[in-house]
């Protein structure tokens, strides 16, 4: 009987570890729906690029989609009013996924490469996105998570792993025009 229940056991762990290994898969998908976000960010198509953020930021937003989009169209201008503006967007590579509380959740870093006018160059800046799914991986939502740390999101998402790492900001590159 001790040895049924062992194999039952074996068995039972293995197969989790070919789980686990079977969602890595799902990465080049994660790192595929942020560069989808990138490309509306950067071509300014902001109701598309709301549709990649989060559900719950979204419901926790006074004026939903509609006050976001608002609000990126005054960050943009803002930015192109003092003569900067987004070149391009890019990821790196998304963290492994973890699957948890029904979710699957991974990091990746996000750049971002902007002209400015004085001093005349780019800057490059670097944030850390949250991707999440809720439905095995089929659509992913992002979550610049920088400016807070993990402790403090997780009262946002409670259902965040506390395996996610949120790596700081470093200072952004200033590359002169040549």
């Amino acid at each position: 009987m001790k040895i049924t229940g062992l194999i039952a056991g074996m068995l039972l762990l293995a197969s989790g570890v070919y789980a686990q290994a079977d969602i890595q898969k799902l990465r080049p998908t994660v790192k595929a729906a942020a560069k989808k976000m990138n490309d509306a960010l950067v071509k300014k198509n902001l109701a598309e690029f709301v549709k990649t953020t989060h559900p719950k930021v979204i419901e926790g937003t006074p004026g939903g989609a509609e006050k976001i989009v608002k609000d990126l169209e005054a960050q943009l201008s803002a930015i192109e009013k003092d003569g900067a503006n987004i070149v391009s967007a890019w990821t790196g590579e998304a963290s492994p996924i973890i699957d948890t509380a029904g979710e699957y959740q991974c990091t990746i870093p996000q750049y971002m490469k902007r002209n400015i006018k004085d001093p005349k160059g780019v800057l490059i800046t670097q944030t850390t996105l949250m991707a999440i799914s809720q439905d095995k991986g089929k659509t992913w939502y992002f979550v610049d998570a920088t400016d807070k740390t993990l402790a403090q999101w997780k009262t946002v998402f409670p259902t965040l792993s506390s395996k996610l790492v949120i790596k700081p900001s470093p200072e952004p590159k200033f590359e002169p025009a040549k």
